[in-house]
């Protein structure tokens, strides 16, 4: 979709094969309508999995739990544990801007707001069953949960980024991956910047900053774009189109 709103009018042509790229790719772009189902099913699996955590807590301990959870680790990290915990080692926190490009820092903002969420939503869901069917308490805080489940997988996301340029052995690629890094970390959170403002794991200054570091790592990657699209190995004669070759076109 990019592509061909990226390439105007041209984009529409059959010669230039977008649409049908476009027909070929977007069956896959959502699963299950929307994919609200997907992600309901993974916030299901969150919270089954936190239930367990906390499952035989008298009422005390429970209070106690959810008031100081930010120091209890209830996620499960996907990625080299001895990896991620290097990473969160050499975090930053402090309001500096250039914190916000320190990978500790951006790991830690998104396992906080994972565990904050999961945390929040199952008091939700806990009070919301005292009152009505759990079918109905899950509808009531559906919004909280889609956020949670889409946090959760902003994480993984992360973690697997990490874990990937750990095992690159080329420095130059790492470089260019750590930027990249960067611009996919940086995006989520300017995405999701209100809710990191408005629960305090970010000042406005630093918010602003979010979108200038975002700015200065594209204008970083621009030299390395075409390097990067053929890191994807697709086959020339699959990436052939007619407006790519001028030289083919007919005067009238």
């Amino acid at each position: 979709q990019e592509a061909r709103e990226a390439c105007g009018g041209a984009g529409y042509l059959a010669e230039n094969r977008l649409i049908a790229l476009k027909a070929d790719t977007d069956v896959f772009t959502t699963f299950e309508g929307d994919n609200h189902v997907l992600i309901q099913l993974v916030a299901k699996e969150l919270l089954t999995a936190y239930a367990d955590d906390i499952k035989g807590m008298s009422p005390v301990e429970w209070v106690k739990f959810a008031a100081n959870f930010a120091g209890e680790r209830v996620m499960k990290r996907t990625a080299a544990e001895t990896i991620m915990q290097r990473i969160l080692d050499t975090r930053q926190d402090n309001e500096e801007e250039g914190s916000l490009f320190n990978r500790g820092t951006q790991v830690k903002m998104f396992e906080d707001r994972e565990e904050y969420m999961i945390a929040t939503v199952a008091r939700r869901l806990r009070g919301k069953s005292k009152e009505t069917s759990a079918f109905d308490a899950f509808n009531a805080v559906q919004d909280h949960v889609l956020h949670a489940a889409s946090a959760h997988i902003d994480r993984i996301v992360l973690e697997a980024f990490v874990a990937g340029i750990d095992s690159c052995e080329d420095d130059e690629a790492r470089k260019i991956l750590e930027m990249v890094c960067d611009v996919y970390a940086l995006s989520v959170i300017e995405d999701d910047r209100a809710w990191f403002m408005e629960h305090q794991f970010l000042s406005t200054e630093r918010a602003k900053a979010v979108t200038r570091g975002i700015n200065e790592r594209c204008r970083a990657l621009r030299p390395y774009a075409e390097l990067l699209v053929d890191g994807f190995g697709i086959p020339e004669q699959l990436r052939y189109a007619e407006m790519l070759h001028p030289e083919n076109i007919v005067d009238t």
